[in-house]
């Protein structure tokens, strides 16, 4: 990670270290949040050879009052949902609380940045709120 215009610039590097991290969780499904936690969801899922489903849900940029089920996979037992940024909380805990219509026995989730919560969300770093510039979101090769 590296600073710069008053970004932080999350590497690929950063990236593999961080998402190791997932090793220690349990699931049988992973479900990314669309659009941010897409690539991660993709990841994850074919590197654990899971099945995903896709939550639509956009609190900072988007309108979305609720989240929708774009794609749904087959039945889960242990569900991770990932996203890229865990700030207010708001967009985890909606999406948590959508999915127990699912009938999932575990449902955890897990951030590459976030803030210390009670909704069984772990995360790799601690979010400042500094705005955070992913690798896939950029062209820049040094990222």
């Amino acid at each position: 990670m590296f600073k710069k215009d008053d970004k932080i610039y999350y590497t690929w590097r950063d990236y593999e270290a961080d998402i190791s991290q997932v090793r220690n969780l349990e699931f049988d499904h992973v479900v990314g949040i669309y659009r941010g936690s897409l690539p991660m969801a993709v990841h994850i899922s074919n590197v654990f050879d899971v099945p995903m489903s896709i939550v639509g849900f956009q609190t900072r940029d988007g309108k979305d009052d609720e989240p929708y089920m774009i794609k749904v996979g087959p039945h889960p037992e242990k569900m991770l949902i990932v996203d890229d940024i865990y700030d207010t909380g708001l967009t985890m805990k909606k999406v948590i609380r959508y999915l127990t219509h699912y009938s999932v026995d575990r449902i955890q989730g897990f951030c590459l940045f976030g803030k210390k919560n009670n909704f069984n969300v772990s995360y790799a770093n601690e979010h400042d709120g500094s705005w955070i510039v992913f690798p896939w979101e950029t062209l820049d090769e040094s990222v």
